[in-house]
């Protein structure tokens, strides 16, 4: 036991999120408590008399010293290491609540707990999208998506990236790196087995990237994952950008496929005010086809002019003419270096194409071949 321990200290429950797995499905018989440690790590089952300790830190923080065995104190000085106890009058990751997983899947609700803390711990806006949040928001059945995605500040992508690196995600790779052109980072998991995708903006949207931001921000609505509080956007919100993400083109797909518009329509359907935001938000002209049915005829005239972001390039019938018209807006030094990049790309964003081609290349020199000889392959079947 510490020799001086100040008035008001005691032991307190700390953690990035926080799950009850006692009865969870996918977990072993004597699984306790699922938490995350406040200390860059993966996350940790507390099982017999650490989780019963953990839960009691719960129930009675700050825990005075004196109250506590030198067993008990042993366990607590372990915690502490982990990063899941403290020593301390308060602490901003106090836990004081434990419920059982909201998801099916208990770690992909750690992962939006650590990145809203993460994102928090540094003052950076961000909204969470798509995903589970869309089932019990009522705008779709099905519950998971396969990643996390969010939307942040477009000023401070690159630094909430950095952030969530020692946690044990690495960036994707990624050929327009230096660029704002893509409108994501994806994070690849070492560990966890649940990719991020950070958004500087979302694509089908007519207003620049910082003012379609705010509107969203200003439209949110709370949700609690493993105990820690996320924002996700309003039902109304929500939806437009789902039917957006639903119709988003894809290269070389040609037209707008049926079921994808459909899948707009029911979006936009289960959502009152999904009209009155989607030209809030400048959404009219890349859903002007599904909005229709909702609003009153000639009322999405006014709103129909603009052209939506990342909207013509993926249009284009292949890479080549895409991503030409994705950098025309660059001035010419960097559309000269991306150009290079494309032609003769870096060993990991050569491989990469190879793997998403199909080709198991374990040559960088040989996969770039590779890619140059689908491109000019591709780009001469088009113009015939």
């Amino acid at each position: 036991m510490p020799a001086s321990v100040p008035p008001g200290h005691g032991w307190i429950p700390i953690a990035n999120g926080a799950l009850d797995v006692r009865d969870a499905a996918g977990f072993d018989a004597d699984a306790d408590v699922l938490v995350l440690p406040t200390r860059a790590s993966e996350a940790v089952c507390l099982v017999g008399v650490g989780a019963a300790l953990w839960r009691r830190l719960i129930a009675s923080a700050p825990l005075p010293p004196a109250t506590v065995t030198p067993d008990e104190e042993a366990v607590l000085t372990h915690l502490a290491e982990l990063g899941l106890a403290v020593l301390a009058p308060s602490h901003p990751s106090r836990v004081d609540e434990l419920h059982p997983p909201v998801l099916s899947s208990a770690l992909h609700e750690l992962v939006y707990a650590l990145v809203a803390r993460v994102a928090a711990s540094r003052g950076i806006r961000c909204v969470f999208t798509k995903g589970p949040a869309l089932r019990l928001q009522g705008l779709r059945d099905r519950e998971h998506s396969g990643d996390v995605d969010l939307w942040c500040d477009p000023a401070r992508v690159e630094e909430l990236v950095d952030a969530l690196r020692p946690w044990g995600w690495h960036r994707a790779p990624d050929p327009w790196l230096g660029t704002t052109i893509h409108h994501t980072v994806t994070l690849i998991p070492e560990q966890w087995g649940c990719e991020i995708d950070v958004h500087r903006r979302f694509p089908g949207l007519t207003l620049d990237d910082e003012r379609a931001f705010d509107l969203v921000v200003r439209d949110t609505a709370p949700l609690r994952f493993a105990g820690v509080d996320i924002l996700v956007p309003a039902p109304a919100t929500h939806a437009v950008l789902a039917a957006l993400h639903a119709v988003r083109p894809v290269i070389g797909a040609g037209r707008r496929a049926p079921g994808a518009s459909a899948s707009a329509r029911d979006f936009l359907a289960r959502a009152d005010g999904s009209v009155v935001r989607a030209r809030e938000l400048g959404a009219v002209p890349a859903l002007r086809h599904e909005l229709g049915p909702l609003a009153v005829p000639g009322s999405l005239d006014a709103d129909a002019s603009g052209t939506p972001h990342d909207w013509v390039w993926r249009r284009q019938p292949d890479r080549v003419r895409a991503y030409w018209l994705a950098m025309n807006a660059e001035p010419w030094p960097v559309r000269l270096r991306l150009i290079a990049r494309f032609i003769w790309p870096p060993d990991d964003v050569a491989l990469a194409s190879a793997r998403h081609a199909g080709h198991a290349s374990s040559s960088a020199r040989r996969a770039r071949w590779m890619r140059l000889r689908r491109g000019v392959r591709d780009w001469l079947r088009r113009r015939r």
